[in-house]
């Protein structure tokens, strides 16, 4: 029932958040654009054929999409932290709000800010990904996937 309510959510969110990102075409960066136009569909249709099934891809397409979708979220993480403002105008919101506060309370408040809108963006980076995981390898533990030992094949060695 969560991925359900989920793709429904996450695709309402995308459909809101993409002609915002249209208008603001000429002052985005190539990342962004690409963040907004091709990895926010394969991540709705990575939901949605986790949560509904009404998507049939084969398991090579979805292991693609997975392993693509993995390094394009980090490359798209690494330009938010290191050439957005997105996150510095945040702290500074933060910083003025917490500035009638006393030492203690202010610091605590900055931080407790900061990890809540680190726990919000992982509500909507984690969940795609997983479901594209999923897709790909069904419910086989990612453990299991990356154990070292030999998988037994049922043929015996005389």
């Amino acid at each position: 029932m969560f991925w359900k309510i989920y793709a429904v959510v996450y695709l309402v969110l995308v459909a809101v958040g993409l002609p915002s990102t249209i208008s603001h075409l000429p002052r985005i960066s190539a990342i962004e654009l690409i963040d907004a136009v091709v990895f926010a569909p394969v991540a709705v249709a990575g939901l949605w054929s986790h949560a509904y099934r009404h998507i049939s891809l084969p398991k090579n397409a979805w292991k693609v999409l997975l392993f693509v979708s993995v390094f394009w979220r980090a490359i798209s993480l690494g330009n938010t932290f290191l050439f957005g403002d997105g996150v510095a105008r945040f702290g500074k919101t933060l910083s003025a709000y917490s500035a009638k506060m006393s030492a203690v309370s202010a610091v605590s408040f900055y931080y407790s800010g900061m990890a809540i809108a680190a726990l919000l963006a992982g509500l909507f980076i984690v969940p795609p990904i997983v479901a594209l995981y999923r897709n790909a390898y069904g419910n086989e533990s990612l453990l299991q996937l990356m154990s070292p030992s030999p998988k037994p094949s049922g043929q015996t060695v005389a």
